[in-house]
Formats: C-alpha cells, sequence, structure tokens
C-alpha cells in the first residue's frame, strides 16, 4: 500500500515584507527661509523660544509660549506648524494632524507641512491620505532642492499598504523612468509585490530576474528562491530546473536549492529523484518533522521499507500522539511480511489512548487492526473488531453511517463466517443488507447462509 503523500512537505514560500516608509521629518526649517517672507517679530521670537524649549524636551512650555502667540489677533501659520511640530515630536500625531491642516489651509504649497502631515497620517494608519501627501511634499518641494524619489516611494508603500496596488504601479514605474540612475533595489521589490497583488505574474517575473542579477550573497538567494518559486507556480518546470541546477553549481552548499529541487521532483511525481535530493538535504540541515515524514514515506512507496520503518519510529518517538504514523508502521511492517509486528503498530494507539481509547479510538487504525487480524485467521477477534469500527463509524456520521458503517458489517459477516460463528454472521450480514452498496451482497451471502443452516438442520 502506497502511503506517500507529499503535499505534507510544507513548502515556505518567501513573503515580501516592504519596509516602513521613511521618516522625513521637518521641524525647524521655516525659519531658515526667513528672508523670502516677511514674518512678524513676534512670531519669530515666539518660534524661536519654542524651538529651544522643544529642543529640551520641554514641549508644555513650548505649547504654552505658542498658544499665547495663538491668542494674538494675527494668527501667522508658523504657529500652527510650530504646533504641529511640537505634537508629532512627543508621539501625539493624531493630535499634529489639524495644526498642519490649518497651516496648509493658509499655504496649500507648503512642503514642509505635507511631508510631516504624510507622516502623521501614516502613522495613524490612514494610508491614502499619506500617499496624498507625500506626492504634495514631493511636488512642492523648494525649488532649489534636489528631487526627492524617495518620497514618490513612500507614496507608493502608503497606497500599498492602503491595498491601492493599482495606484502604487504608476509611482513605481515613474521612479524606473524618471531616475534610472538611483535605482534602488526596494524599488523592483516593491514593484514584484505590486504585479503579484494585480495578477500579473509575468511581469513581476522580470523585476525578479533583474533583482537575481543586481543582488548578491543572502540577498541573492532570497530572490533566487522566489524567482523559483514564481516559475512553480506558473508551471514554467523547465525554467525552474534550469535556475535550480545554476544555482547548485554555484551555491550547492545552500540548503534550499535542495529543498525546492525536491519539491520540484514531488510535483513531477519523479520520486526516486526526489528520495536522493531529499537525502542531500538532510546532510546539509537536520529535518523538519514533515520532511522527515516525507523521506520515509519515499523509502515505502518506493520498496524500502526497512528504512521507512526507522524513520517513522523516530517520529513516533518525538510525536506519539500522531496515529497517522502507527499506521504508516503498520503498512511498513505488511511490506515486510511481518504482519504480526503490524497488527502490534496498529493497537499501540489504543494502548497510548489508555481508558480513554474507546473514546477517541482512531478508525482507520481499528479497520487495520481488524483486517490484520483476519488476515492472520484471528477470526473472532477480527469479527468484533469490525464491530467495533462499524459502531464508530455510525455514531460519527450522526447515527447514518452510510457510507461506511455496511462495509465494515460485510467485512464483520465475513469474519464470523470464516470463524464458523454463524449467529453472529447472520447478523451482520442483516445489519449490512441496510446499506445500499452492500445490500446485494449481504442478501446474497444471508441466502447461502440459510443454505448451509438447511443442510446442517436435514443431516
Amino acid at each position: 500500500m502506497k502511503c506517500l503523500q507529499h503535499k505534507s512537505f510544507v513548502f515556505r514560500i518567501l513573503v515580501l515584507l516592504l519596509p516602513a516608509v521613511i521618516a522625513m521629518i521637518v521641524i525647524f526649517a521655516p525659519l531658515a527661509q526667513a528672508h523670502s517672507e516677511q514674518i512678524p517679530l513676534s512670531v519669530r521670537r515666539a518660534v524661536l523660544q519654542a524651538q529651544e524649549l522643544m529642543a529640551q524636551h520641554n514641549y508644555t512650555a513650548a505649547t504654552e509660549v505658542l498658544e499665547n502667540q495663538r491668542q494674538q489677533p494675527y494668527h501667522h501659520y508658523l504657529i500652527d506648524f510650530t504646533m504641529g511640530n511640537i505634537h508629532l515630536l512627543s508621539e501625539q500625531k493624531k493630535l499634529a494632524i489639524p495644526y498642519y491642516q490649518a497651516v496648509l489651509q493658509q499655504r496649500p504649497q507648503h512642503g514642509a507641512s505635507w511631508l510631516n502631515l504624510a507622516q502623521c497620517f501614516y502613522a495613524t494608519a490612514q494610508y491614502v491620505e499619506a500617499a496624498e501627501a507625500f506626492m504634495s511634499g514631493y511636488t512642492y518641494r523648494q525649488p532649489d532642492s534636489p528631487a526627492q524619489p524617495q518620497l514618490l516611494y513612500n507614496a507608493a508603500l502608503c497606497y500599498v499598504n492602503s491595498n491601492n496596488p493599482e495606484l502604487a504601479l504608476p509611482l513605481l514605474n515613474r521612479l524606473l523612468h524618471e531616475f534610472p540612475q538611483q535605482i534602488l533595489t526596494s524599488w523592483r521589490a516593491a514593484l514584484v509585490q505590486v504585479y503579484l497583488q494585480l495578477e500579473q505574474p509575468l511581469q513581476a517575473l522580470t523585476q525578479l530576474e533583474i533583482l537575481v542579477q543586481q543582488t548578491r550573497a543572502d540577498e541573492q538567494r532570497r530572490w533566487r528562491a522566489f524567482l523559483v518559486q514564481q516559475y512553480m507556480s506558473l508551471k514554467m518546470t523547465d525554467k525552474a530546473f534550469a535556475a535550480l541546477e545554476n544555482y547548485i553549481v554555484d551555491d550547492g552548499l545552500a540548503a534550499r536549492w535542495w529543498q525546492l529541487l525536491t519539491h520540484l521532483h514531488l510535483e513531477a511525481a519523479s520520486y526516486p529523484e526526489a528520495l536522493v535530493t531529499l537525502k542531500v538535504l538532510a546532510h546539509l540541515r537536520p529535518l523538519r518533522a514533515d520532511e522527515m515524514q516525507l523521506l520515509a514515506d519515499l523509502h515505502l512507496n518506493l520498496g524500502v521499507p526497512a528504512q521507512a520503518v526507522n524513520y517513522y519510529q523516530q517520529l513516533y518517538q518525538h510525536n506519539p500522539q500522531n496515529k497517522r504514523l502507527l499506521s504508516r508502521l503498520a503498512y511498513a511492517c505488511l511490506n515486510l511480511h511481518q504482519p504480526q509486528q503490524a497488527l502490534s503498530w496498529a493497537e499501540q494507539g489504543e494502548i497510548d489512548n489508555g481508558e480513554d481509547a474507546e473514546d477517541v479510538a482512531d478508525i482507520s487504525l481499528l479497520r487495520l487492526q481488524a483486517q490484520l487480524l483476519f488476515s492472520l485467521k484471528r477470526y473472532a477477534e477480527a469479527a468484533a473488531m469490525f464491530g467495533r469500527v462499524g459502531e464508530l463509524e455510525r455514531w460519527k456520521s450522526g447515527g447514518s453511517g452510510e457510507k461506511d458503517s455496511g462495509a465494515a458489517w460485510l467485512m464483520q459477516g465475513y469474519a464470523a463466517w470464516n470463524g464458523e460463528l454463524w449467529q453472529q454472521a447472520r447478523q451482520a450480514f442483516h445489519r449490512a443488507e441496510r446499506y445500499p452498496a452492500q445490500r446485494k451482497r449481504a442478501q446474497k451471502l444471508l441466502n447461502q447462509l440459510s443454505a448451509i443452516s438447511a443442510t446442517s438442520v436435514a443431516h
């Protein structure tokens, strides 16, 4: 019996995690621009005094200075800007927002307020508003300052965080076209994520292939692994194999290539090759429990049950609650022509369950016990076990048991028949005939049993 279930081989997909936006807070810049506009002396003094107090982290006193100025008939925007900065620096970003908005009502092109407002929106998870504020900060930068592509990138990340990848895409493409000499790995990484979110995997592949070429060391390994995974998800099996072959030649001691190659062979149902690559993986790092079970399953599937038993026993020692391992051990022993040992493993489930065995008994293990008892010609015990299976299946199905109970009753009848337990056989066949799938066979056996009984009476 084949027990190979390579779906249990958990393959961990690399998840792209976008970094948080880079803080670009502007605190003291406006007064440095005093020559470009007329700032009232009282405002200048109040702002300078507040800034000195802010430098000492005395935000309460700074607020008092500014509040006094705000009570004056002339309400200058720099007072609101500095009030916003106090709340921003004291981690009260939600309170800072209305002050920056007040500035922008007077000066809609005040770039510093847009940047600080963007930070506040981002910190309070208002991502769409943050994106728009970053873009305004980019647009309304000082005329003599160089372009800051990081602001466009921040806006794109905010759109990604707000689940609006379609709005992030043009910004990221704009970065690549307008700043070709400054392209960062993070820009392409964001593009990969956006394309995948937009279900455009082929465009994501283009960026992934570039990232693989432009990165080195551990970062390159991560992108290589993700590229192979994308090939696999797109059923580009040949490309995945070719890439892994190159990576193994270049970096053969990295366990992840052998893990990926094992997965590829399993998907292609190339089980001997999968066994080889999994053994290499085992030499490079300790196998996880699911990988160890796969190793055992492959040995069993490929006709090496003795080795499979060894691995299953190791797994069972570390996880005695896993009853599926007992089934695997029993089947492996059957392949070694050791039915008695197979029965011992199947019975182990009830021993481990102790007094609660009847309540939590694994039906598959009980069914296996019954089959093994039957094969060992222990018919009375087999009949009793098939009866337990039938009752449990009926109970688990809410009393109907239409799917499986009929087969159990039929097998109980066979076991009782072989053990010459005629009354028990008759009762079992009567129960089996209630189920459509077994009705015809059960009735035929009941007729044969009646004929045997009639013959016995005649003699």
